[in-house]
């Protein structure tokens, strides 16, 4: 007769499927990331060799004689300048947006305790949310969705987990993802995908809201779907993971709450307040 599991071995257990459903979400990722990454580089390319030209016809300009330049020439540097200098301008915003994507990448795969710092919430919920949208997307070509943004510029800096509370978006965007397509696939007539994500500056805190126009939820299962391992989707569609991981991260990482409230066939918005 083989022992009885331990409490003990149990837990390690659960941990070990934790671990692997955020390293199917690194994995899940991944795709956008390559989507997402991809226009800035090229931005810096296309900026970069147009600067190298630029650079070339300055040259060109300084070789002259001071006693042979003319009011043209003169005119013609300063234009010359100018547009060296927005292009460096475009260099440094695309690369700056590289090095977020790859450091929010490097923020999904570390495992070790949460450290909240200031960051820009706004830009943190726009990026992660193309992110995500853009992963579904790379697994379904026919997929499309408008990503609707109210976000308040009052919000500013507000101090979270980086990974944690990316991860929390992806798994919410990736939800809202699933129940517009499931509507899609319906054919309804004159039917747009939309997700739509507000932030509002409260008194004292932040409040989060990403709603989409999917299938909606039945109402005796909306209480349970923060509930560990419970799952809307059909088998091999999704772990039940997800929002119970978002659970933990805004009421215990943030200090948070979050809700969800919905419309069967119609709606469902989740609602995050964190302290800001």
């Amino acid at each position: 007769m083989e022992p009885a599991t331990t409490d003990k071995e149990i837990e390690i257990y659960q941990q070990k499927i934790v671990e692997l459903n955020r390293l199917a979400e690194i994995g899940q990722l991944s795709a956008g990331i390559l989507h997402e990454i991809k226009n800035p580089v090229s931005f810096v390319n296309n900026f970069s060799r147009l600067s190298q030209s630029l650079v070339e016809e300055i040259r060109d300009l300084a070789e002259k004689k001071i006693t042979d330049l003319n009011e043209d020439d003169l005119a013609d540097e300063r234009d010359l300048l100018n547009t060296l200098s927005q292009n460096l301008v475009k260099i440094n915003e695309n690369g700056k947006r590289i090095e977020r994507i790859i450091q929010g990448m490097l923020a999904q795969t570390r495992s070790d305790n949460a450290v909240l710092e200031a960051t820009d919430l706004n830009q943190l919920l726009e990026e992660y949310s193309k992110l995500a949208y853009q992963s579904v997307r790379s697994e379904d070509k026919e997929f499309n969705v408008t990503l609707t943004y109210e976000l308040d510029p009052n919000v500013g800096d507000v101090a979270i987990s980086k990974g944690e509370f990316g991860r929390v978006i992806v798994n919410l965007v990736n939800n809202a993802c699933y129940a517009v397509n499931e509507k899609r696939k319906q054919g309804l007539e004159g039917y747009e995908p939309e997700i739509k994500i507000t932030t509002t500056r409260l008194e004292t805190d932040i409040d989060i809201r990403i709603s989409d126009n999917g299938i909606g939820i039945p109402e005796e299962i909306v209480s349970k779907l923060f509930d560990a391992f419970f799952t809307t989707k059909p088998r091999g569609k999704g772990t039940g993971l997800g929002l119970s991981l978002t659970y933990s991260s805004i009421v215990d990482t943030h200090k948070g709450k979050i809700s969800v409230s919905s419309v069967l066939g119609e709606k469902t918005e989740f609602q995050i307040v964190i302290p800001g």
